[in-house]
């Protein structure tokens, strides 16, 4: 009797192992299924009007968190190809047809440095001397939320205002180099 206990034992033991094993196997791909699903939920908020991107040099957009300093705020998502106001800041967003129409997402008394001819933004040092060919070095002196304006910042030599209709935002800015 002992040689059949022990191939039951034997067969219990391995059936517990196959089960754990195919137990582990399942909660793996279901994390994984629910973290690919967060992932695009993050992703398609980003991409959507109020959500926030980030813009590196290929000039497509990337998710961003919307504290994250410089970053974009979508104003807008043309199908078309065709932001509503020439003011905004145009990107493709991987995996859809649609332009995003970007809003800077900026800091006041911070600087940044504007590249041409796209007009990338990068975070820059306000004493920062560079060449012109590098950009152009703007410091945001004020932030309006909730307005669009141009008259809402000074009119005077190397002071410009970025008004955005939406999300509505106004940037009194100063051209240092």
């Amino acid at each position: 009797m002992r040689p059949h206990r022990r191939r039951r034992s034997r067969l219990a033991v391995t059936l517990l192992s196959a089960l754990t094993a195919l137990a582990l196997v399942a909660a793996v791909a279901l994390l994984h299924h629910a973290r690919g699903e967060a992932f695009q939920q993050a992703r398609t908020k980003s991409f959507a009007v109020g959500g926030c991107v980030t813009l590196p040099a290929s000039g497509q957009a990337q998710p961003a968190h919307c504290g994250q300093d410089p970053s974009y705020t979508v104003g807008a998502v043309a199908d078309d190809g065709n932001c509503p106001s020439p003011v905004y800041q145009q990107a493709s967003a991987p995996g859809t047809s649609a332009t995003l129409c970007l809003v800077p997402n900026l800091v006041a008394e911070h600087c940044y440095r504007l590249s041409l001819p796209i007009g990338v933004l990068a975070r820059s040092n306000c004493a920062s001397q560079s060449r012109p060919d590098d950009g152009v070095l703007v410091q945001i002196t004020r932030r309006y939320d909730d307005i669009a304006d141009r008259t809402a910042c000074p009119q005077t030599a190397g002071n410009h205002v970025w008004p955005y209709p939406a999300p509505a935002r106004t940037y009194c800015t100063r051209t240092l180099i």
